[in-house]
């Protein structure tokens, strides 16, 4: 994913009164913690994130705890897999067990669950997991905004995902937003990788569209295009809204996707309108990459 400078464009079915430019961490008038934390200065809500473990802390549950603490949320996770991996590639991928990953999803969510405010779900291994976590998160749907970034394939490495992606259906059904990037949309939808904005639109609405329940709305990373990097949001109500900016020269930093989506997870557990979660994550992730640092021999670190 490139630097953006967002250029924020929206169809009529976007709010007009959307100022799409305001992060609240940059907002000096904005009181970022004031819905997380009580009188007593206690954190108020959880997030939960289910993803894979990047020992290098790059991307993965790490990471996405870190994204978590930001916004002055408890972060509560499941493993899904432990990976072989540094911050140049990932070499090999160890699925959890799909019986244990649901029993402590289902353990998390019988204790925590009027506390979840928010779910992000990212690298799920294999079928039989990704089953145990849809059948898990099932409770929650109803109430609380839930996140899934499709990982299927390490940018640098093995793959993420093993088996018939054909199962996400009984996953993206409770999901409010799915986060894919140019490969996994193509796989979901069955297409060849989109080559330009007009072609990744098109997957995203059909993408949108085989989703039979809950709120098929999906926003489209294009990072890998030529040019100007763009994303496309699908709403709901058929409503696109695109986000473009130049590109920041250099290596792309590792965990770009990972950052996106746990920070939309949060806005959204924030009470934030899904345009304005998305908008101001894009924001936020610009900044995170112009400060991105080399940490080890690899791809720098936001």
């Amino acid at each position: 994913m490139g630097h953006y400078k967002t250029d924020h464009r929206t169809d009529p079915h976007t709010d007009p009164h959307t100022d799409p430019h305001t992060d609240p961490h940059t907002d000096p008038h904005t009181d970022h913690h004031k819905n997380d934390v009580d009188l007593s200065g206690r954190l108020s809500g959880t997030v939960l994130v289910v993803a894979g473990l990047d020992p290098s802390g790059g991307a993965g549950l790490l990471a996405d705890a870190r994204h978590v603490a930001f916004h002055g949320f408890h972060c509560a996770g499941v493993a899904t897999a432990l990976t072989e991996q540094d911050s140049a590639e990932c070499a090999a991928m160890y699925a959890t067990p799909a019986a244990l990953v649901g029993v402590q999803l289902q353990r998390l969510v019988g204790d925590l669950g009027p506390a979840i405010r928010a779910v992000k779900v990212g690298m799920l291994a294999n079928a039989d997991v990704l089953v145990a976590v849809a059948t898990a998160l099932r409770p929650l749907a109803a109430n609380v905004p839930i996140v899934v970034d499709p990982v299927l394939r390490a940018t640098k490495g093995v793959a993420l995902f093993v088996g018939d992606i054909s199962g996400y259906a009984s996953l993206l059904e409770l999901a409010t937003l799915v986060t894919p990037n140019l490969a996994e949309l193509a796989m979901c939808t069955g297409s060849s990788e989109a080559r330009n904005p007009e072609e990744m639109l098109a997957q995203a609405q059909r993408l949108r569209d085989q989703r039979l329940h809950g709120h098929p709305a999906v926003l489209a990373k294009g990072g890998h295009l030529p040019g100007d990097p763009v994303d496309i949001l699908v709403t709901t109500d058929g409503g696109v809204t695109r986000f473009s900016g130049p590109r920041t020269s250099g290596p792309s930093p590792h965990g770009t996707g990972c950052a996106l989506s746990t920070d939309i997870a949060c806005r959204l557990a924030t009470g934030a309108s899904l345009v304005d979660a998305v908008s101001a994550s894009v924001d936020r992730l610009r900044h995170l990459i112009a400060a991105a640092r080399p940490v080890g021999r690899g791809r720098p670190f936001l």
